[in-house]
């Protein structure tokens, strides 16, 4: 009797582990999750492991928030939020690429920044930033504004690679040194015409633009590392006063023009009627004069009489009858 009982006891132990294991088999993860179709439900159990579906349901994670870029290479479902608010900023942007800009900068930007950002600088841009910073400035700071006319550069502030947006090559109507094809940025082509014909008719020459020929306007990158390391050749350790490093020059954001007289050099620039027509007036046409010798303990440059910078019409009127400069109003 003992026997048949000892048998049937196992036979209903044996019977309840199989219909357990059974169970267990056929038990849906998901039964618990509310995702929206099949077609969810299908790309949750290919692309998500057991413990990646246990915290999207301990956690109600809605598959509104991942499913659109669950497919995409380097797709992390604990990340799935920064997706989905890089995308309410960036609207039109494709899945791919907002997975790819979270996971590439996410250790150093959070997604309202890296969309800050994206409004004046190319995605490569920002990321040669992140990954190799300013190679010149250990402590630099990027900045936000770079494709604003009142955006400020210094020895620590930088746009680092940006190449600016609206490039053109200066107006025809404009002279430069040597018929040179010098690109400014957009923004600057009308008030450089109209300042060009102010001065020519203040000014009595036989010459255009009151005699004023323009030397430089867009400086890129590459070419301003080189002005700068042949600067320092030959300046050594006065180098900062008279160049700028690459990256932190108001030349490599389009803005910025040196104005020459044929036959005379920078330094004497300053003793001419032309420089002092634009003290006087360049305000009027939205230019003013960056590097002056009541600013440069605050620029760390000498003064450059000829280098006159574009931060629009209203603001120019401010600085000129508030006699203030572009950096005072950053440092204050």
């Amino acid at each position: 009797m003992k026997v048949k009982r000892t048998i049937f006891v196992s036979m209903i132990l044996l019977i309840s582990v199989l219909c357990l294991s059974f169970m267990n088999v056929n038990y849906d993860k998901l039964s618990r999750y509310p995702y929206k179709n099949e077609e969810s439900n299908r790309l949750i159990r290919e692309y998500l492991t057991d413990d990646e579906i246990e915290y999207i349901i301990e956690y109600s994670i809605a598959p509104t928030t991942f499913i659109a870029y669950i497919q995409e290479r380097d797709f992390n479902i604990y990340h799935a939020a920064e997706y989905r608010d890089l995308n309410k900023l960036l609207w039109d942007e494709t899945p791919s690429n907002i997975v790819k800009m979270v996971e590439q900068t996410r250790q150093s930007l959070d997604v309202v920044t890296l969309a800050n950002y994206l409004v004046h600088y190319s995605y490569d841009e920002i990321l040669y930033w992140i990954q190799h910073g300013d190679p010149f400035v250990d402590d630099a700071i990027l900045v936000t504004n770079a494709g604003n006319t009142n955006a400020y550069v210094d020895d620590k502030h930088t746009i680092s690679t940006r190449k600016p947006f609206n490039l053109e090559v200066i107006s025809e109507e404009i002279p430069t040194v040597n018929d040179k094809r010098i690109q400014i940025d957009v923004a600057l082509q009308t008030p450089l015409k109209l300042l060009c014909t102010a001065i020519s008719e203040d000014i009595e020459t036989n010459r255009p633009c009151g005699g004023l020929l323009v030397n430089n306007g867009y400086i890129s990158y590459a070419e301003q590392e080189a002005l700068y390391k042949a600067a320092s050749e030959k300046y050594g350790d006065n180098v900062d006063m008279i160049e700028f490093k690459p990256g932190h020059s108001e030349h490599q954001l389009g803005l910025a023009v040196d104005f020459v007289l044929e036959g005379l050099d920078d330094s004497n620039f300053a003793k001419t009627e032309q420089y002092t027509w634009l003290t006087e007036n360049a305000y009027k046409y939205g230019l003013i004069q960056t590097y002056q010798a009541t600013n440069s303990q605050v620029t760390n440059k000498s003064e450059q009489s000829y280098h006159f910078r574009f931060v629009g019409f209203e603001y120019a009127r401010y600085l000129h009858e508030n006699n203030l400069t572009l950096s005072d109003m950053a440092t204050n």
